[in-house]
């Protein structure tokens, strides 16, 4: 969505290749083989609640006048899946993005608030948006829950909209020739109104990326990133990934804490707030470095079902219809590493899927002893969460900012299958199975909870003033530890 351009404001286009009854055959088609494939598909959920909020947004979709906002009925935020995703063909929805009045100010949220991002804009940087077109900023966030959703009752998946929000709001409105956009600056008491005139596709893609957070992109630049401010006696690492390989994760968290040893540094902040997770080892391999002693490095694999269905609709790694043969070994995969308990109802996950896993993981030999901090927000998922899990449960550092976009206690992760849907040519990637933290029994539909939280007062002085909300925040508190 995010790399289209034009030139010019195109007339409103429908999509190129299916009609509005072709998207609802495709939902329908999509729920109903995420009701059999889904490794626990009513987990939050049962089915006469699930059937009545499908029929509500099939009839929303039905009524809506404008057929370039259907995307927002995607019925997979249903299942309360952070892992489960539907994709659209862009070849078949690149018109819609050209066609639609865009939203002209970068933005961004702070929980369920709306906040424009940029600066030199007719709205002030940093102020609130209360409602747009007469619309409530949360049910604003209520309407985009299609690109939102998270584990099962988190509600912080806004966190991970980064430059597209606006773009998000545009899909809310797109024959809106303007906007009236009520806000509220900051310091002020009264809110103020204003109108403010669309915007094309190409206009519209330049604005957003003008947004002024996150302030910290340079710590953004590679997947694993350090900076030493030896002034606060303070090392900031950001991972944005669990994906490394393990030497590669080893080297760049062993010279980190190398030189935070050589530095004499006290306090370590570790920013996941946009890590989106990958091997869970890898989880275990960075808390090795803060741990103080040996940790249960466990994690329990389940799912309803082994089967593969659909395989005529499958895809392989490389993006082609996969083959019989390749259909075979991923049943055979599944097969070999999950046994089947009735009386549960489950196949759980057998020594096989743990072979190289360290289950009473010992600290590293160069593992920090001062004060842990660790960031998260939304965006932190699957790994990452149980990285702060492992650091919360183990009390061994603060946790600092808002609640993680996957489960505390379990998500769902592993393998993934790919499915392209038959009509419109959009592509469904199905998560194979649950994995349950730290002997987790039951699933609350939580993340992680910070220990502490930005006010929104906080949020917009810090911002101000041009810093980093979290990692200031942190620092703030650094600094009243010390008096």
């Amino acid at each position: 969505m995010s790399l289209l351009t034009t030139s010019a404001m195109a007339q409103l286009q429908p999509f190129t290749g299916f009609t509005r009854q072709d998207l609802k055959d495709d939902f329908t088609y999509a729920v109903d083989l995420l009701r059999r494939q889904h490794p626990n598909p009513y987990k939050f959920s049962d089915t006469v609640t699930f059937n009545r909020k499908m029929d509500s947004l099939m009839v929303r979709l039905d009524k809506d006048p404008s057929l370039l906002s259907a995307l927002r009925y995607s019925p997979v935020q249903l299942f309360n899946d952070v892992h489960l995703k539907l994709d659209y063909d862009e070849e078949r929805v690149i018109d819609v993005f050209y066609g639609i009045h865009h939203f002209p100010l970068a933005t961004t949220t702070f929980k369920d608030k709306i906040i424009v991002n940029a600066k030199g804009t007719p709205i002030p940087f940093g102020a609130e948006i209360l409602s747009i077109n007469k619309m409530p900023a949360a049910k604003i966030l209520g309407e985009i829950g299609y690109a939102t959703y998270s584990d099962g009752f988190i509600r912080t998946g806004s966190d991970r909209t980064g430059a597209n929000l606006s773009l998000f709001i545009s899909l809310v409105f797109p024959e809106s020739a303007s906007y009236e956009v009520v806000y509220k600056e900051h310091g002020t008491k009264n809110p103020a109104t204003i109108q403010l005139k669309a915007v094309d596709a190409k206009t519209g893609y330049h604005n957003r990326n003008l947004g002024e957070l996150p302030f910290n992109t340079f710590l953004k630049r590679g997947y694993v990133t350090k900076e030493y401010l030896d002034g606060e006696s303070t090392a900031i690492l950001t991972v944005l990934t669990f994906m490394l390989q393990e030497n590669a994760m080893y080297k760049e968290l062993s010279s980190f804490f190398e030189e935070v040893k050589k530095r004499n540094i006290k306090n370590v902040i570790i920013d996941i707030r946009s890590n989106g997770g990958g091997n869970p080892n890898m989880s275990a391999l960075l808390y090795s470095f803060v741990a103080l002693k040996p940790f249960d490095n466990v994690f329990n694999y389940r799912t309803k079902n082994i089967e593969v269905h659909d395989p005529e609709n499958m895809l392989n790694g490389y993006g082609t219809k996969m083959g019989e043969e390749e259909v075979k070994q991923n049943v055979n995969f599944l097969k070999q590493r999950f046994d089947y308990d009735s009386a549960a109802g489950f196949f759980y996950g057998n020594a096989r899927l743990t072979e190289g896993s360290i289950s009473n993981y010992p600290p590293d030999k160069n593992n920090f002893k001062g004060d842990v901090y660790v960031l998260i927000s939304g965006g932190t998922v699957s790994a990452a969460t149980y990285f702060a899990a492992l650091v919360k449960n183990n009390q061994r550092g603060v946790l600092v900012g808002t609640e993680t976009g996957s489960g505390e206690a379990s998500t769902t992760a592993a393998w993934f299958s790919t499915y392209t849907l038959p009509k419109t040519k959009s592509r469904l990637t199905v998560p194979m199975s649950e994995i349950y933290f730290m002997k987790a029994k039951e699933d609350n539909g939580r993340g992680c909870l910070p220990h502490k939280e930005l006010t929104f007062e906080a949020f917009q002085q810090y911002i101000k003033a041009n810093k980093d909300p979290e990692i200031q925040y942190t620092l703030d508190l650094i600094r009243s530890a010390k008096r």
